[in-house]
């Protein structure tokens, strides 16, 4: 079946012979453009001087006498003249909807709007009398802020439009719509009165702009001009309801265009084979899409390639159509752009942006709070980081061998060993050793300087530029390519404008233009492949066609209003609607499906995926309605699913295998037992596994909050210096010597926090409290206990019977402080800085469960307990091993001192919770040191059981606080 454009060619042909040279040709787009002249060249035999054929935009800006300005300049031109008339607007307010207005004002220029009715329409007194009319009888509007905002809003706008093409008309520049207004207005002296021109034909438009067709008409009044239609029976005539053929009925009937020239019947008569897909969501519409051109292309003949376009209703699926095309597919052509935006060169704008903008506040001695330029750690990670960064890392910066970290390496290791959370520019330069891409990077850029702000996006183009030369990244050099582009318009625009630019709007206009902004592709145009937009179709055929993204509010898109004229002013005065977008859309589907005898269509069935829920009305018309016109249809629906294979249970618990069980005992024989581990063996075997026999450790982060582990590390080490310093030696310190020794502990400790601000500042308050009231009450005691030891390590080696096999093991643990109470007790005290609570007497002092709760009760109260009793087990046993405990210059000997334990909760600072668990009666050491190892050893020997593995623990509320929680996938 002829093409379209072979038709438009064979037409100009018949009528113009060889004699082209004075013919001009005006179609859609300039891919529409390429594909005429290919058929015109096929379908002649003589050599003939080529026609000149324009895409439209290309057509007016060549015989418009004003030069079409870019967008940089633009933003700025009307930002200044808002400027002239509200100096109050702000300029991050006015890009939130600078785009709009310039969309708005290029619409107005185009339709050829009365400008005078329509801001009269939108005035203050017409609108309330509208409104008005519209209201219950003896109802009447208020006035109210909003209203008035509103109203100036347009009246603001009426002075714009004319000031703002004043300003441009004086430079001899325009936007789009203004060149178009131009030459609607003035034709006959732009067109008619040329002479290099005979005729000049408009082929494959729809629906035409009042500018465009104010310019046709003169053009056929004056025997010019031709417009050829690519238009079909079924919309036309048969079906009037379908939106495809409403402008193109009213031109038909208006006969303003002369002579009728195409209505072809291909929907009605023609087979199609239309394939309708429901797709789970829309990127596995890609993979769906790139199985289904594979398929087609492994039946086709290699030598006749069958043309085929995929067509992308959504166009941020362009990147994963792409990844899903098979590897030989190498010949296809895309005839759209992706979007900066979208790209990671604009995610390592925006990091840097974020970087140089994040100030931190200190306070200085007086008490004020001063603003420091210094980077945070986070957009400092996130900058180093990123993958552009990361590839300069690899090819620039790798060290002599693989054991020395990378600068890069080396700075983000020093930040979170330091727990440094910000640093300022000379600490980044000093760690960046004097790089280039330091200096680039984490020099501050001096307050309203935007010059200085694109001289480091420059430098930072020129670093990164020689890296991706070397990975042969095309689009990622072509990233940089259009953004250097970007800098450069920025660059001259600025030049031209004295006013200083705040760092805050360079940022938001930069971003602005950045999401305008797009890669054009250039691939091979005639491939029998075509990637391309819905608009991007427009007077082109294909055999074969995949059309993704088939859903309402896609295709058509939801009816939104992007204006800021309300939809009745539009209305009125003419302006296109979400009704009007939706009839060029609805003939832009049918056109394709015309000359096509293979149809493929997808849509997101499911209503939680984005993009997803209703099927597009176009596709409900072809199954319910075209397809009752033309008995040569034939439909198919299908749904993908995900495949579910039928996966084996994996067993979550961990064997206990032969090298495991080796790893087990050199656990035992090495560092040893503490009674911590033996909780969380007990409490989760899996989390014990995890920690100790593998040796997974957490993740080190930057904390810029002290957390309560770091603030039990400052109160531990406080109460240690101050048992040293003062009660060690009978001394007491007064509440400012304990205030000292807190704050030089504090700084020690956290060095790289901001300790005066925030909640670590409340933290520190607290804690401060809690150890003053503390030692308040024990300094006020009538009978205290001598302190004999602060941070006592204790450890014991023993061998033990474990699985029939003698294993050395070691035992071992820290006790915060030692006290002697009255002749004979010696006490292990032990400081928790949260709440305690142990298990009750009554549990503990029935002699049948007082070894249960030791050897398996997982309870966290039982915990407290068993810590304890290991507690008093290691003072027994170095009391045995050593002859007495020497502690100062006295021995305690071993069976005449009795050993209890407790904690000291700073929760409670005036209270001793006691070790309610009494393993033996009184004082008899040799027979609780028995007890003690033939309960180790029923615990070990369970470690060391192969039929037990490690398992992962019932409990959730263990798995809260757990370091693993993310590996158990809990």
């Amino acid at each position: 079946m002829p093409s379209f454009l072979n038709q438009v060619a064979n037409h100009i042909l018949a009528q113009n012979g060889t004699q082209l040279d004075r013919v001009r040709i005006v179609v859609p787009t300039r891919r529409a453009a390429f594909f005429l002249m290919q058929e015109l060249a096929n379908s002649t035999t003589k050599a003939v001087m080529s026609p000149k054929i324009d895409a439209v935009d290309d057509f007016v800006e060549s015989i418009c006498t004003l030069e079409i300005e870019d967008s940089v300049h633009l933003f700025f031109e009307l930002y200044e003249t808002f400027k002239d008339i509200d100096p109050d607007v702000q300029f991050d307010r006015f890009m939130g909807w600078a785009s709009v207005l310039l969309s708005d004002l290029d619409k107005i220029d185009q339709y050829l709007v009365r400008t005078d009715y329509l801001f009269d329409y939108l005035s203050e007194a017409k609108a309330i009398n509208r409104w008005q009319e519209n209201l219950p009888e003896g109802k009447t509007l208020k006035e109210s802020s909003g209203t008035k905002q509103y109203f100036t809003l347009f009246e603001n706008i009426k002075q714009v439009y004319s000031t703002f093409r004043s300003r441009l008309m004086k430079n001899g520049k325009a936007y789009r719509g203004m060149a178009y207004r131009q030459l609607a207005e003035n034709v006959e002296e732009l067109l008619l009165q040329k002479s290099d021109t005979d005729k000049i034909y408009f082929a494959g438009f729809n629906a035409f702009t009042e500018s465009e067709k104010q310019i046709i008409t003169a053009l056929i009044k004056a025997g010019k001009a031709e417009v050829l239609w690519d238009t079909d029976r079924y919309y036309m005539h048969e079906n009037t309801g379908v939106e495809a053929g409403k402008s193109l009925r009213e031109y038909q009937g208006q006969k303003i265009f002369s002579n009728w020239n195409w209505t072809d019947n291909n929907l009605l008569t023609t087979k199609k084979d239309i394939t309708i897909y429901g797709v789970p969501n829309a990127t596995l519409q890609t993979k769906v899409a790139g199985q289904l051109y594979a398929a087609m292309r492994a039946g086709d003949n290699p030598d006749e390639p069958i043309s085929t376009a995929i067509v992308l209703a959504d166009e941020n699926l362009l990147l994963p159509m792409i990844y899903s095309l098979d590897e030989e597919v190498t010949d296809f052509n895309i005839t759209m752009g992706l979007s900066l935006r979208n790209s990671m060169l604009y995610t390592l704008i925006d990091s840097v942006f974020e970087l140089q903008q994040n100030v931190v506040e200190f306070r200085n001695k007086s008490g004020r709070n001063v603003r420091v330029p210094k980077f945070n750690h986070k957009s400092i990670s996130k900058v180093l980081n990123h993958p552009f960064i990361r590839h300069y890392e690899h090819a620039v910066l790798r060290p002599a061998t693989t054991e020395t970290n990378t600068i890069i390496q080396e700075t983000l290791w020093q930040i979170t060993d330091g727990n440094r959370v910000f640093l300022s520019a000379d600490e980044m330069q000093e760690l960046g050793q004097g790089n280039l891409l330091f200096e680039t990077l984490f020099t501050h850029w001096p307050k309203n300087n935007s010059k200085r702000v694109i001289q480091t996006f420059y430098t930072l183009i020129d670093i990164l530029r020689d890296v991706y030369k070397e990975y042969k990244n095309a689009l990622e050099t072509e990233y940089l390519y259009l953004f250097y582009t970007l800098l450069k318009q920025f660059e001259q625009t600025l030049e031209d404008r004295p006013e200083v630019i705040t760092l805050k709007t360079l940022r938001s206009f930069m971003f602005e233009l950045i999401k305008q902004t797009r890669i054009p592709f250039s691939g091979e145009p005639i491939s029998s492949l075509q990637i391309l937009g819905m608009l991007e179709t427009r007077a082109l055929d294909f055999d074969r066609i995949i059309i993704l993204s088939l859903n309402e509010g896609t295709l058509p898109q939801a009816k939104r209003q992007n204006s800021l004229i309300p939809f009745d002013a539009a209305q009125a005065v003419g302006l296109p609607t979400h009704q009007h977008q939706e009839a060029v859309m609805s003939y832009h589907f049918y056109r394709l499906l015309q000359r096509a005898s293979e149809i493929h269509m997808l849509y997101t069935s499911t209503n939680d995926a984005p993009g997803g829920g209703e099927k597009s009305r176009f596709i409900q018309q072809v199954e319910y309605e075209l397809s009752s016109y033309n008995p040569e249809i034939k439909i198919q629906n299908k749904t993908v699913s995900f495949s579910k294979k039928a996966s084996q249970e994996l067993s979550e618990d961990v064997p206990k295998d032969a090298a495991m069980l080796a790893a087990i005992r050199r656990y035992l024989s090495g560092k040893g037992v503490y009674p911590t581990h033996l909780n969380e063996l007990i409490r989760c075997s899996m989390q014990f596994y995890l920690k100790h026999i593998v040796g997974v450790k957490e993740a080190e982060d930057v904390e810029e909050e002290l957390g309560m582990d770091k603030i039990g590390t400052w109160i531990h080490a406080c109460l240690e210096r101050l048992d040293q310093d003062f009660f060690l030696h009978e001394k007491d310190p007064t509440e400012e010597q304990i205030k000292v020794i807190l704050k030089e502990e504090f700084d020690d400790l956290f060095e790289g926090y901001i300790t005066d601000l925030g909640l670590n500042k409340i933290y520190f308050h607290v804690g401060e409290q809690q150890i003053l009231a503390f030692t308040k009450h024990q300094i006020s005691q009538e009978y205290r206990r001598k302190i004999l030891a602060a941070e006592q390590p204790l450890r014991t080696s023993l061998t033990l019977t474990l699985q029939n096999e003698e294993t050395l093991v070691n035992i071992g643990g820290k006790i915060d402080r030692i006290e002697l109470s009255g002749e004979h007790t010696l006490y292990v005290m032990d400081y928790k800085t949260g709440s305690v609570e142990l298990t009750g007497k009554q549990k503990v002092s029935d002699p049948a469960r007082k070894e249960e709760i030791i050897r398996t009760d997982p309870d966290r109260k039982a915990g407290y307990v068993r810590q304890l009793w290991l507690y008093e087990y290691l003072m027994y046993r170095k009391m045995q091993d050593e002859k007495g405990l020497n502690i100062g210059g006295k021995t305690y000997e071993f069976g005449k001192y009795l050993v209890k334990s407790g904690f000291y909760s700073f929760r409670d600072p005036t209270n001793l919770i006691a070790n309610p668990l009494e393993l033996t009666e009184g004082l008899d050491a040799e027979h609780f040191i028995q007890r003690s190892e033939r309960l180790l050893s029923e615990i070990l020997d369970d470690l060391l059981n192969p039929q037990i593995p490690f398992k992962k623990t019932e409990d959730l509320n263990v798995c809260t606080y757990c370091d693993f929680v993310g590996i158990c996938g809990r």
